[in-house]
């Protein structure tokens, strides 16, 4: 099973946001819990500072005048909380207030002043108790309150850091979210640049992750840059060791071209001078074979310079197809005579940027083929058309090369097939190779151009079309 980089990290970030976010909500809740309460506490021990100020002793007994609209502030509250006081003698009897609270057992010295919890009628109080000198000696003051409203500001705050978690979790992950992806942009560009290049594409990949897709700073990470370092390195060794196939390949096609030729020659020359009858075939076939061999090297060469065109830019040139297809019609007229082909031409001006002699090498290959083909079966006359025009198969003008021959044509389903190299479909007739047509996909691909192969205009045959791209914008680098 694949593991996403990305969803690590967000996993791993999400757990310490789990793990700490409610931690220090706690910590905060607290601190704001216990703030309340001291300010709570503040004004009960208040209250019982002001109720001290008023016990008197008077001839030995101790007194409290609290009037009434004192007392009614007193016990106001806005809550469903209660508040009792009580006033004691230093013998620790009531002078004034509420009994329950007198009765809680608790001694204060000189000048004390003490907060407590207690409990009265079984509510849960908060006692601020006050030590007051009567005389030599002391009397307390005690002031009560039950904890509604402490409860009340509890929940308040505890609903609050619910609603202020859950919102900033949100807008963290969301922002986590966008730094990561942030962060994994050069990641993905590379992604994206091996993900749509072809085998044919073995260009570095450090200027192309500095492109759009890059990070604003135009630098790669140092946590990446190894990698890409390391992959521009293995791209380069493939391209050294497939320019090295490729320039061998090239060399022993050159080298076989000659001796071929001879070869070749020397064949014809056999078949033309008297010969026993015994080896008449013998010869037939040495004259088809070197043929083939000579084609075959020339393919080979063709094939070779057709790779590097994909890899390197091809010279930007303006190229007229209908020139081409002209300059094309001087050698392969003469073949197409001789093997009693019909070879015609409907031409009109289509220019290209790209390389000439490619484009020449793609119009060869295809007039090959077509004659190879079309021209086997002697009852049926071969009949060959070349067009050239500003059309396109979607309406929209682009220059586009056509090669129309009447031979058995390519059944649907081999059609892509046949652009691979050394492929031949099932039961072709001739003694092709299967590299012209991938020869003329590879020229194809260096322009920037499709290949379509299509039914014959009337039903048989085949047709294979070479559309260029929408005002010739010059060939592609790459696949």
């Amino acid at each position: 099973m694949l593991r996403s980089l990305k969803a690590t990290l967000m996993v791993w970030v999400v757990a310490l946001i789990v793990l700490l976010v409610p931690l220090r909500l706690y910590f905060e809740l607290r601190v704001q819990l216990s703030r309340t309460d001291a300010a709570y506490d503040v004004g009960l021990s208040d209250w019982a500072l002001a109720l001290g100020n008023l016990v008197r002793l008077d001839q030995g007994e101790v007194s409290f005048n609290l009037n009434e609209q004192t007392e009614a502030s007193l016990r106001t509250t806005s809550t469903d909380d209660k508040t009792y006081y009580a006033v004691l003698d230093p013998a620790g009897r009531r002078v004034a207030g509420d009994p329950p609270l007198a009765e809680l057992p608790l001694a204060l010295r000189r000048g004390e002043r003490r907060l407590l919890d207690g409990s009265i009628d079984g509510r849960p109080v908060r006692v601020a108790a006050h030590a007051v000198l009567c005389g030599m000696r002391l009397c307390q003051v005690r002031v009560a309150e039950t904890l509604g409203k402490r409860e009340a500001a509890r929940r308040e705050a505890l609903h609050f850091a619910l609603w202020f978690a859950l919102v900033f979790g949100l807008v963290l992950a969301v922002a986590i979210w966008l730094a990561v992806s942030r962060a994994m942009r050069p990641v993905a560009s590379i992604n994206e640049q091996l993900a749509q290049r072809s085998l044919d594409d073995l260009r570095p990949l450090e200027p192309a992750v500095t492109g759009p897709v890059a990070p604003p700073q135009g630098r790669l990470p140092s946590e990446i840059a190894p990698l890409v370092h390391a992959i521009d390195q293995l791209l380069q060794r493939v391209a050294g060791d497939a320019a090295r196939q490729r320039h061998f390949i090239a060399d022993a096609a050159h080298q076989l071209r000659t001796p071929l030729a001879a070869l070749h020659a020397e064949a014809e020359l056999a078949l033309l001078e008297s010969h026993p009858p015994a080896v008449h075939a013998t010869l037939q076939r040495m004259h088809r074979s070197t043929r083939r061999l000579t084609r075959l090297a020339d393919q080979l060469l063709s094939l070779a310079r057709s790779e590097a065109a994909v890899r390197a830019a091809v010279p930007g040139e303006s190229v007229d197809l209908k020139r081409v297809a002209q300059d094309a019609a001087q050698d392969w007229v003469p073949r197409a005579l001789e093997r009693g082909a019909d070879l015609g031409f409907q031409l009109e001006p289509a220019t290209v940027r790209g390389s000439r002699h490619l484009i020449g090498e793609l119009l060869a290959n295809l007039l090959h083929n077509a004659l190879e083909y079309a021209a086997i079966d002697p009852a049926r006359p071969a009949r060959i058309t070349v067009r050239t025009a500003q059309a396109g198969p979607d309406g929209t003008p682009r220059p586009m090369l056509e090669v129309e021959d009447n031979g058995p044509g390519i059944a649907p389903a081999e059609r892509r097939r046949v652009l691979e190299r050394f492929y031949r479909a099932p039961g072709s007739p001739g003694a092709g190779s299967g590299l012209g047509l991938a020869i003329v996909a590879d020229i194809a691909r260096a322009h920037g151009a499709g290949v379509e192969l299509l039914d014959g205009e009337d039903g048989g045959g085949l047709k294979v079309r070479v559309v260029f791209p929408r005002n010739s914008p010059g060939p592609a680098t790459g696949a």
